[in-house]
This record gives structure tokens, C-alpha cells and sequence, in this order.
């Protein structure tokens, strides 16, 4: 989504994009498509008018501090208002997500399941049922493209500062996957009691899909939930470290980029 037109394109046309994905999670019956088309169109302009202008204000704060050193705690403010938003997103849609949830059908529910089976193949693939070196490949790959999109090329040293920052990350795909799993089986037994709840009032039904949604971003249990704010914590590192090696060029790269997002961000704002 680099280029500018693109970006516009997609989002433009995300609530389009939205149903598509998650038809290939349930397959909507012809009486289901109306209720998430409409839902989705809602939020999608609820999006546009609210959560870009956020956007717009973190990617100035990103662009202020581009030229400058900068500390694990601004990257990590940072992931907390992506995260913040993300959350504010799912509160917004949960009558309707619910009233929608309530209408799953078993064949529904099952479906689902084997669409979390088909992505943990997948992922198990990439992480799990590799060698430690090609699991190692694969992350410096994903992390090194999405960094030299915003900072252009990076050279030998910064390279090898990425490989470290991996090799010496706490990540252990057999604990990510697990919790992976978890997430996976409380969206289940959630849907399915939500499906299931017949006469249960309508608040008692959303409480239950906001319990699961604060239990997707603070796993319950205490010793996972440390782990994941651990792998956070060493990515905020890991990223300030990488920024403060950058040269004067890179860091110029970089505000140009983050302005041409702001841009686009803005120009999509100001569409009705």
C-alpha cells in the first residue's frame, strides 16, 4: 500500500474489503448480508469522521520526533494509541456485532473453526515446524521490508543490529501459538454462548463480547500476559535502537514518508 493512489483506493473501498474477509470466515446467509453491509458502511464513516484525525495528530507526533534520538518509551506510546484506537473500533460496532453473532448458525460456527485450523497450518509453517534458523529468515525478511519502506535501504551494521535484535528476543513460537489457540477457542465459546443465550437481555450479550475482547489484548493468564509485554517492551527497544543508528539521509526519508502519510490520511478525512 505504498503508493498514494492505492492507499486512497483501499481505504475507500475497506468496508467492502471488510465484508469479504470476514464472509470467508462465516459465509453470510442472504438474510445476514444486509445487517453486516450496513454495519459496516456505519462504521466505516464513523472511522473516516473519528479515528483519522487521531491518525493525522500521531503520524505530526511521529514526524516531530523523525530527525531526532528517541526513546523506547515514545515507540511505545505509539503502539498504545494504535492499540487504543483499534479497541475504540470494536466498542463502536459491538450492538450490531452481537445482534449479528446472536444469528450464527452451528454450520457457521464450525466453519469458523476450520478457517482458525486452515491460518494455524499456515502459521505454524512460518514459525513453528521450521528450523530456528529459517524461522529467524523468515522474521529479519518480514521486519527488514517493512522497515526499509519508511527509512530506504539500511546498511550492513543496521542490518546486523536487526538480526541481534531478533536473535535475542524472548519470542518462543511455542508459547505465541498456544496463546494464539487460547484467543481462538474464546472467540468460539464465546460466539457459541452469544449464539446460544435465547433470552438473555442485550447488555448482558455485549458485556460478554467486551469481556472477550479485553481478554484478546490482556490474556488471562499472568505468566503469557508478562510474556507478551515483555515481546513488546524488546520491540520498542529494538526499534529506538534501530532509529538512533540511522543516519541524517534515512531520518529524512523517514519524515518525508510519515508526511506523505499524513497527507493521505488528511485527503481522506476531508472526503464525504
Amino acid at each position: 500500500m505504498s503508493g498514494c493512489s492505492t492507499l486512497k483506493l483501499v481505504y475507500n473501498q475497506a468496508d467492502e474489503a471488510a465484508y469479504w474477509w470476514l464472509d470467508s470466515y462465516v459465509d453470510f446467509t442472504d438474510k445476514q448480508k444486509p445487517l453486516v453491509k450496513d454495519t459496516l458502511r456505519q462504521l466505516h464513516q464513523w472511522h473516516r469522521q473519528t479515528q483519522l484525525p487521531e491518525y493525522v495528530s500521531l503520524l505530526q507526533k511521529m514526524r516531530a520526533w523523525a530527525p531526532h534520538d528517541i526513546q523506547p518509551e515514545q515507540v511505545c506510546a505509539v503502539t498504545q494509541d494504535m492499540q487504543n484506537s483499534f479497541v475504540s473500533l470494536l466498542h463502536q460496532v459491538e450492538p450490531e456485532a452481537t445482534k449479528l453473532i446472536s444469528q450464527l448458525s452451528e454450520s457457521q460456527l464450525q466453519r469458523i473453526r476450520k478457517k482458525y485450523d486452515k491460518l494455524n497450518r499456515e502459521w505454524r509453517e512460518d514459525y513453528l515446524d521450521v528450523s530456528e534458523e529459517k524461522r529467524l529468515r523468515y522474521r529479519s525478511k518480514q521486519l527488514l521490508n517493512r522497515l526499509e519502506d519508511f527509512y530506504g535501504s539500511l546498511d550492513t551494521p543496521q542490518r546486523e543490529a536487526v538480526l541481534l535484535w531478533l536473535k535475542s528476543s524472548t519470542f518462543n513460537p511455542t508459547t505465541s501459538f498456544k496463546e494464539r489457540q487460547r484467543r481462538q477457542a474464546d472467540a468460539l465459546q464465546t460466539f457459541t454462548r452469544i449464539a446460544n443465550s435465547g433470552s438473555q437481555s442485550v447488555s448482558s450479550t455485549q458485556s460478554q463480547l467486551r469481556a472477550w475482547v479485553d481478554r484478546g489484548f490482556t490474556p488471562p493468564d499472568e505468566a503469557v500476559h508478562a510474556y507478551s509485554q515483555s515481546l513488546r517492551q524488546e520491540n520498542c527497544e529494538g526499534f529506538a535502537k534501530l532509529h538512533n543508528s540511522t543516519t541524517r539521509a534515512q531520518r529524512e526519508r523517514l519524515a518525508e514518508n510519515l508526511f506523505t502519510y499524513e497527507n493521505i490520511v488528511q485527503s481522506l478525512v476531508m472526503k464525504k
